[in-house]
């Protein structure tokens, strides 16, 4: 009878959470049930070396915990909170983690429309420190990709973004990884959860108010939606997929913004009853040679292939020369979803870090 081999030891991946809000939350069990397949496809095992936050502060583990193991856990940062080491900031969290062996920072913090900051400061820690990045932040990316790109492949480091834009559906991915020289000339999108589903309530004959309200209890809407329904989040996504799938140089002030709160809910409901329903579309194109980006509410004709964006449905059409028109749509988008962007990125680091 032959003898089972010996198991090969699994390499740890030692990493940072920076930030335990809702995404980060979903992220670890959703790694830890992961862990296996990890195993067993890239030969390694997830362990998280650290998890900072402005609210509890920040906490390093000199050996780190397994992210299976710390998932069981009931309050993962009072884990590090009760076991691990108290550092002053975000700065000392990063060079500590740096030094415990961490190779991996994912930053989850919350998101500043204004100028991406304190993330953007995070981030160019992290990376110059020759730390891969992965971050579902929106806002140091509109604000800073191609510096963030640069002193990512100055360092020889990875730096990934996929949630940053629609949830986890693989669209930068996509276009990065297998969609090579493919001439992508322009795309329209609906954006925001938000505004498509409170435009589509309006239109059931909820007011404006009850429809802001009921998407508040849905967990859709945040406590301020003005930010949401005046276009800024649309704006935000806008621009880093101008920057990435166009080849542009925008931010944010430079993506023309007209959001839905000067429309009654009479436009609303009149434009849908006569078969053109309002969505708020976010566009960019190339005209010879210039990049024009727009985020503002259009009404939506029957052959356009927008007009299946509603409730909390989000998509995106892409125009291009080699393959025509794409078109990707993602349905009832969730928590879940973004966190799956974010262990995407995950994966793709590991693959292309060892060329699986």
């Amino acid at each position: 009878m032959s003898e089972t081999p010996p198991s090969v030891p699994l390499l740890p991946l030692r990493m940072l959470l920076l930030g335990y809000g809702h995404v980060a939350q979903a992220f670890l069990p959703l790694l830890a049930s992961r862990n296996e397949w990890l195993g067993r496809e890239l030969g390694i095992r997830p362990v998280i070396s650290g998890i900072g936050t402005r609210s509890r502060g920040f906490f390093i583990h000199s050996e780190g915990i397994d992210a299976d193991l710390l998932a069981h856990e009931q309050d993962a940062p009072g884990w590090f909170r009760s076991r691990g080491s108290r550092v002053e900031n975000a700065e000392a969290f990063i060079s500590t983690g740096k030094a415990a062996g961490a190779s991996l920072l994912i930053e989850l913090t919350t998101l500043n429309p204004h100028n991406g900051q304190p993330a953007l400061t995070h981030i160019r820690r992290a990376l110059a420190a020759s730390m891969d990045v992965i971050t579902a932040n929106k806002g140091p990316i509109a604000y800073a990709q191609r510096e963030l790109e640069a002193l990512a492949h100055s360092q020889e480091v990875q730096f990934r973004f996929e949630s940053t834009v629609i949830d986890g559906l693989p669209l930068l991915n996509l276009a990065q990884f297998t969609l090579p020289a493919v001439g992508m000339q322009a795309f329209r999108a609906l954006l925001n959860t938000t505004t498509t589903l409170v435009l589509s309530m309006i239109e059931q004959g909820y007011s404006r108010d009850d429809a802001i309200a009921k998407a508040q209890q849905l967990g859709i809407a945040e406590a301020d939606p003005w930010y949401d329904l005046d276009g800024w989040d649309a704006v935000m996504k806008t621009t880093i997929l101008a920057n990435t799938l166009l080849k542009g140089d925008l931010i944010p002030q430079m993506v023309e913004r007209e959001g839905i709160r000067n429309l009654t809910s009479d436009d609303i409901r009149s434009a849908a009853q006569a078969g053109s329903p309002i969505r708020l579309v976010s566009s960019a194109s190339l005209n010879h040679g210039a990049l024009i980006a727009q985020v503002r509410p259009q009404r939506i004709h029957s052959d356009d292939i927008l007009r299946v964006g509603k409730g909390t449905t989000s998509l995106i059409s892409l125009e291009t020369e080699a393959m025509g028109t794409l078109t990707l749509v993602e349905h009832a988008p969730t928590t879940l979803h973004t966190a799956y962007g974010v262990f995407s990125d995950f994966v793709t680091v590991l693959q292309r870090k060892h060329r699986v």
